[in-house]
């Protein structure tokens, strides 16, 4: 890295850190006055009222990110990258602030999502072996990567349930992918995610207070779910033959998998676990990953969030020791076997915790 690049990403770094850590005081200032408070519900863990909206700060932050990162290094992102955000953005706020239903929650990712398709740096043309497939039709891939996009979005904001966790997390994802970023020379979206990176070291100092807690609502999670989400397709829609040549081509989208593990695996257990009894997959409920580890062990969050987190590392580098140096098939049943490893400890964990509570309520009576 040249001394005008560490330069310039040290700018970033500090600018994303600096403008979150001043002004999320003041937004919780704001929420306090006008009453905007979290709403409770029978599976929070809070008995106080919370200002949320932390992600109105996120916002601002990647929207001047991204607007300076191409007056450094021009990609032409920003023409669709921040008007796609900024339709997540609007929705996120309305939900905090009135709620918003499933429906027109979906009519607002799509069309979110339909603008970033506008930009070739978006649209999948060539998966190189992935599963087998090498040219893939944008008829095909574009309607999948709707589906990727959509249940991404949600994926990140079902898993911001506790304190600390979707942020820490957050800031895993966008070092990974910064890193990244670098390594294909993707200056732009290189300094987007440090300058996010300093942005949720700054967010965590709130959303782990006890006396200015913030929440990030819908506003951050579902903007933040985007911004990830978008980032995988731009990597899955470049070149990715040419800049890998530490594993076979057809390991990278294996790998984005392992960055994004704990999120994906855990909204398709739970979609399956509901679907199984019936209910609704968006039914509220506490068997999220989060909830189970906290009631079985009775940890608090900073430790079941810093649990989860180093956990989800663990798991990106046993996946990329295994793109690295297995054959394609041999990540698939590494990443399946994590899975099943994971999906059985969880339902002896929530059947343990569902016999305490049938003994807790005999005792009481």
């Amino acid at each position: 890295m040249t001394l005008y690049l560490t330069f310039v990403l040290i700018l970033f770094f500090t600018g994303g850190f600096a403008i979150t850590y001043y002004l999320t005081p003041v937004i919780i200032n704001v929420v306090k006055v006008r009453r905007l408070f979290e709403k409770r519900n029978e599976r929070s863990s809070h008995t106080n009222m919370v200002p949320s909206f932390g992600g109105v700060s996120f916002f601002i932050v990647f929207v001047l990110a991204l607007s300076f990162a191409e007056q450094f290094f021009v990609s032409g992102r920003a023409y669709y990258l921040i008007p796609a955000a900024l339709i997540i953005f609007m929705i996120g706020l309305k939900d905090d602030l009135t709620g918003v239903g499933p429906k027109n929650k979906i009519i607002g990712q799509v069309m979110a999502t339909s603008i970033l398709f506008l930009s070739s740096d978006f649209q999948i043309t060539e998966l190189w072996d992935f599963i087998g497939i090498h040219h893939i039709f944008l008829w095909v891939s574009i309607p999948l990567s709707f589906v990727v996009v959509i249940f991404f979005i949600n994926a990140f904001n079902l898993i911001d349930g506790i304190d600390g966790l979707s942020t820490s997390l957050a800031a895993f994802f966008f070092s990974f992918f910064g890193i990244f970023s670098f390594y294909r020379e993707e200056h732009t979206l290189m300094m987007v995610c440090f300058a996010f990176v300093g942005m949720f070291l700054a967010f965590l100092r709130y959303n782990l207070s006890t006396d200015k807690k913030i929440f990030m609502g819908d506003t951050g999670s579902m903007f933040i779910g985007f911004i990830l989400s978008a980032m995988v397709i731009e990597v899955m829609a470049s070149d990715f033959n040419v800049y890998v040549n530490t594993m076979h081509a057809s390991n990278v989208p294996h790998l984005l998998i392992g960055v994004l593990y704990i999120p994906v695996f855990d909204s398709i257990r739970i979609f399956i676990a509901r679907a199984s009894e019936g209910k609704s997959p968006f039914a509220p409920d506490r068997t999220h990953i989060h909830h189970l580890l906290m009631d079985y062990h009775g940890w608090n969050h900073q430790k079941t969030s810093t649990i989860i987190v180093l956990l989800n590392v663990g798991i990106l580098l046993l996946v990329w020791q295994t793109c690295v140096s297995a054959p394609q098939w041999v990540v698939v049943i590494v990443l399946f076997g994590i899975g099943i490893i994971l999906s059985v400890y969880l339902r002896n964990l929530r059947r343990i915790i569902e016999v305490r509570k049938v003994v807790a309520a005999k005792k009481k009576s």
